[in-house]
């Protein structure tokens, strides 16, 4: 992975594992700092809090193992966050961050584990993390997607999101690549179309892995954007399910909607590897940029 991503999901304990004493179970803190990179505006983007939110939780998994349950490796080894629910209360600054995660069950075959970020004593983002092992093998259905005609890598009139004015908003393209398909982008033409945002998107230099599955679930521009809807639009709440490891290569992404309300509206990404394969999903639910509103 590129370094800004690397030393995003580089958590460090700041705070020792203890039990609360209140039967939540143990708890541990971690801390890191956000770059710049990972921000919509000023504030730090919501799938990228998801991510390191992901990554806290797994490692709670292992740091908090009970001491006289030296089989709990061989239980967790393959064990990975396949469920993130998040409710965003306040925007955090791109800084200093800490992660609090508490086991609230530990089983043998789901995990459940609670993390809280927070930034100068106020809680952000309360999640709540299940933990299992992914699909594996073929699948038993599948559906066709919007996905299903897109190719596997950019095509040649790709749009890049660092050549364009969403640059200055969006400040992912530091981190990764980032493409948009020009069909489902119209705005950027001046013109309107479905609520329908579909692309590509990869780390430099490395692999997709699960936890880049989950930073992907909310990486597009609103869908609202192509219905002449612009500015920030808050997430108030986002879940992301991750069904499986990405095989290497791009990811494609699509982010679609069915309900754009007259204050909210919720937005659906389906992300699927270079084979195809269904690797994540998500739903948000999100406000109409308030000055639409």
């Amino acid at each position: 992975m590129t370094d800004k991503l690397a030393e995003l999901l580089d958590l460090r304990v700041i705070g020792p594992a203890a039990d609360r004493g209140d039967g939540a179970g143990p708890s541990i803190t971690y801390g890191v700092t956000i770059d710049d990179a990972f921000t919509v505006g000023p504030k730090v983007h919501g799938g990228s809090m998801q991510m390191i939110i992901a990554r806290a939780a797994r490692l709670a998994l292992d740091d908090l193992a009970p001491a006289d349950a030296p089989d709990t490796a061989l239980h967790t080894a393959d064990v990975v966050p396949v469920a993130i629910s998040s409710d965003y209360l306040a925007a955090p600054d791109p800084a200093q961050v800490e992660l609090t995660a508490t086991v609230r069950k530990r089983g043998r075959t789901v995990t459940l584990v609670h993390v809280d970020l927070t930034q100068n004593g106020r809680v952000m983002v309360s999640s709540s993390v299940t933990l299992a092992r992914p699909d594996t093998g073929t699948a038993h259905h599948s559906s066709p997607t919007v996905l299903d005609d897109l190719p596997a890598e950019p095509t040649a009139d790709a749009i890049s999101v660092g050549e364009t004015p969403l640059s200055d908003v969006m400040h992912l393209g530091q981190a990764l690549d980032l493409g948009l398909d020009p069909a489902t982008f119209p705005v950027i033409r001046g013109e309107k179309g479905d609520p329908v945002i579909r692309g590509w998107a990869r780390p430099r230099d490395a692999a997709p892995d699960s936890y880049f599955s989950v930073l992907v679930c909310d990486i597009s521009p609103p869908v609202v954007m192509n219905l002449a809807l612009f500015g920030w639009a808050p997430t108030v709440q986002l879940t992301t399910y991750i069904r499986r490891e990405p095989a290497p290569g791009w990811l494609r992404f699509a982010a679609t909607t069915v309900e754009v309300g007259a204050g909210m509206f919720e937005e659906d990404h389906l992300v699927v590897d270079s084979t195809g394969a269904v690797v994540a999903q998500s739903r948000q639910l999100a406000l109409i940029p308030q000055r639409q509103r």
